[in-house]
This record gives structure tokens, C-alpha cells and sequence, in this order.
């Protein structure tokens, strides 16, 4: 067993020795932050969240004990160099060099750095219409018809307003179009889109709407240079990280 120890064990975003040099910022949260969780910078830096593609900032120190974590708009203090309690998610070994998965934002075993992907899908909608026909598009379990009409029937009008429709719905993606297609992109890199059922269909019998997966959606490792300071055994094991 290494010298820390797995005996070593304190609350998650616990400063580790005091006599360390620990370098400690301030950033909003955006969303809920639980201590002892990477920091991901959002914008122009000015917020933190517990996962995203942007700037891997540090961990979330703890400033209190009856609380689990910052909530949205709390200021969070984010320790960017020095030891402090993080949590693992999976089995680490002491002295070894760590990851962060980006969109989990959670520690894992050193891999190799992947930038990670956003899942695509494409909405193809070919020929035109009748008119009062129904077209009907579900992300998930949130969807939308439109019915046709004499200015609404060819397919490049179709996919304006299939467009249209999705940007006003509360789903995970983003939507744009380009002549007869719409292509729904995650708002996240990761895997955790990639299970989203996407279906569209059509009451008319010579207009169609077909549905195809495009990118699939890939978790983003990020390589900051830290290295695990205690041995862990498994998810939500506390880890020493020393972030230099």
C-alpha cells in the first residue's frame, strides 16, 4: 500500500496538508456543483459547472459540512493547484497520473486524451405534400405536428418549419437546416444523448420523413497533468489529487 494510504480518507473538496501551496479561485456556478468535482469554466470563464467542453478549471473546494455541494449562482472556490479530496469513479492506483471525463465530469484511471463528439442526427424530408397532411417529429418523449398547407406543402418548407418546431422545444439539441434536411446536434459532447429516440412520419403517401443517426455522441477525456495521491477501489472511492 503507498504511503498515503487508503486509511487516509477525509470529505470530498477537503484541502489535503495545509503546509501545501494551494492556489484557490472564485467562479459562479452555473447549475450545482458537489464538492470534490472537477470545474469546467463556461463562457467567457466567469462560471463554473461540474461538466462540458470548456476549460478543465480544478476541483470544488468544500466550505461547509452539511451541504454536499454549491448550488446554481453560489460562488464557488475552485482549488487549482495543491492536494484536495476528489471523488473517483473507478479503481485508482496511488502515484498514477488521472483522467477527467469531460462529460461525466468525474475522475477516472489515466486513458488516452478523445476530444469527445456530439451525436447528430439528420431529418430528411423528400417530395412535397398534399395539403392538410400531418407531419409529426418526436425528440424523446417531446414532439410537434405541423399540418400542410398551400404555402407549406414542398419539402424545403417542410424542414423550415420542422426546424422551427424543434428550436421551440425544451430537448438536447440544437437544430438547423439546409434545403430539405434538418440535422438535430447535441448541446453536449458524450454518449448520454445517443439513447435519445429521434422518430418523424407523415400522413401524406408521397412525402417522406426519414430519420438517420449521423455522429454518435463520444465522452470527452481531458489529460490535466494531475496524479491520484491514494488508492481507490471503486466508484465514489475519495482520492488525494495532487493538481501540482
Amino acid at each position: 500500500m503507498s504511503a498515503y494510504g487508503n486509511q487516509e480518507k477525509g470529505l470530498p473538496g477537503l484541502l489535503y496538508g495545509m503546509t501545501h501551496t494551494h492556489q484557490i479561485d472564485s467562479r459562479l456556478a452555473k447549475g450545482n456543483v458537489p464538492f470534490g468535482a472537477p470545474v469546467f469554466g463556461t463562457g467567457d470563464g466567469e462560471q463554473a459547472v461540474a461538466s462540458g467542453d470548456s476549460a478543465l478549471l480544478g476541483i470544488a473546494a468544500r466550505t461547509a459540512l452539511d451541504t454536499p455541494e454549491y448550488k446554481d449562482g453560489d460562488a464557488v472556490n475552485v482549488c487549482r493547484t495543491g492536494k484536495i479530496y476528489g471523488v473517483a469513479s473507478e479503481a485508482i492506483s496511488a502515484d498514477a497520473e488521472v483522467s477527467i471525463n469531460g462529460s461525466t465530469g468525474k475522475v477516472i484511471a489515466k486513458t488516452s486524451a478523445a476530444a469527445g463528439a456530439k451525436r447528430t442526427v439528420t431529418i430528411t424530408i423528400a417530395n412535397a405534400s398534399a395539403e392538410d397532411k400531418v407531419v409529426s417529429v418526436f425528440v424523446g418523449d417531446k414532439g410537434f405536428q405541423l399540418t400542410t398547407t398551400a404555402t407549406v406543402k414542398a419539402a424545403n418548407d417542410v424542414a423550415a418549419a420542422v426546424k422551427a418546431g424543434l428550436a421551440a422545444l425544451d430537448i438536447p439539441f440544437v437544430a438547423t437546416v439546409a434545403s430539405n434536411v434538418v440535422t438535430i446536434t447535441a448541446k453536449e459532447k458524450g454518449v448520454a444523448a445517443n439513447d435519445i429516440a429521434v422518430t418523424g412520419n407523415t400522413t401524406d403517401s408521397t412525402q417522406t420523413v426519414t430519420v438517420a443517426n449521423g455522429t454518435s455522441g463520444a465522452d470527452a477525456v481531458l489529460n490535466p497533468g494531475w496524479f491520484a495521491r491514494s488508492t481507490t477501489e471503486q466508484d465514489g472511492d475519495l482520492v488525494i489529487l495532487d493538481l501540482g
